[in-house]
């Protein structure tokens, strides 16, 4: 068997418009092997660390193990009394120090704000999603590490207050931070929206509470630098997704309105041009229906046009009876 028909075979099997009478027609899926789960080449010092049955004083004469291996497993339990975390916060081993910085079970103060003070920007990193880190550290550790898009446990616990505290921030970096929240009071949205940078704005595009027309005076307003983030928004209208694609000027734009559920076949054949985002073109169920079957003839892209639940059924049936006649 060829790797297209592999890819064809894959793909009628995802697609939820295969007829069941067709389906029964299919070769049965390759079985996986089982991943091995046994625990006969873990050091037994290391299972002695991951096991919560293991008794207090074992535990603490661990924690001068020569293995950092051992010390890591300690540091990322959840069910470890203060004394020990006060312990791996002074471990030579960064990797140590930044699981125990991430740990949730990790709420001493102290330790937290010594963990934002490492040298290593890994266990700064770290600290920042632990969801008991001080606002105030937290803040400032969004100026000195780069956090990326992604919504920190202790800004989805944050009241508003605090919220509105970090939205009226001097620094982009910590609006971005609270851009990222979903439930936000109404002054904290409508100030995120109208940031002036689009690193701010950036966060907030994908926000459901956006209209479409909001989300075209965003596109107007910011450009083609916004064009991704937008394109991920559930409201995003067919024709500012078409408008989007025409003067796309990044790959990543294509992909984001190819993946839109609302983008027509026109704006499709857009996409179909960028050499990532024409997968997710083809398996888009708006693409037109006389490019789709085009596609099962590309290798490239045969098991996303198979997988589209708008291949008309005589393609399906064509596409199995070749292979049952070929097998």
């Amino acid at each position: 068997m060829d790797e297209r028909t592999r890819e064809i075979l894959c793909g009628l099997r995802t697609n939820p418009a295969l007829p069941g009478p067709l389906r029964a027609l299919l070769p049965a899926p390759p079985v996986a092997t089982a991943p091995d789960t046994t625990w006969h080449d873990v050091d037994p010092d290391v299972a002695r660390a991951a096991d919560p049955t293991t008794p207090s004083d074992e535990v603490l004469a661990l924690l001068d193990h020569d293995s950092a291996l051992v010390r890591w497993t300690l540091a990322g339990r959840p069910d470890l009394p203060g004394e020990v975390h006060a312990r791996l916060a002074a471990d030579p081993i960064p990797g140590v120090r930044a699981d125990l910085a991430a740990n949730p079970a990790v709420v001493s103060e102290p330790i937290l704000r010594g963990l934002a003070n490492d040298e290593d920007a890994d266990v700064r990193r770290s600290v920042a999603h632990n969801p008991s880190v001080p606002l105030d550290v937290l803040t400032r550790l969004a100026d000195s590490i780069r956090i990326g898009p992604s919504l920190l446990p202790r800004v989805t616990a944050a009241t508003d207050e605090e919220l509105r505290l970090l939205a009226a921030a001097p620094s982009a970096r910590v609006r971005m931070l609270v851009a990222e929240r979903v439930a936000l009071p109404a002054d904290v949205f409508e100030r995120l929206v109208t940031d002036d940078d689009i690193r701010v704005v950036k966060g907030i595009a994908p926000h459901p509470a956006l209209s479409a027309d909001r989300l075209w005076a965003l596109a107007e307003r910011h450009g083609p630098s916004l064009f991704r983030r937008l394109a991920t928004n559930p409201h995003c209208d067919p024709d500012l997704l078409h408008h989007m694609a025409h003067n796309a000027t990044a790959r990543r734009i294509y992909r984001a309105v190819a993946e839109h559920p609302n983008t027509r076949g026109e704006t499709l054949l857009l996409c179909l041009g960028d050499d990532v985002a024409r997968r997710w073109a083809a398996a888009h169920p708006n693409l037109p229906a006389d490019v789709l079957i085009g596609l099962v003839e590309d290798p490239s892209l045969a098991g996303c046009a198979a997988a589209n639940p708008s291949l008309p059924v005589e393609v399906m049936e064509r596409l199995i009876a070749t292979y049952r006649h070929n097998g």
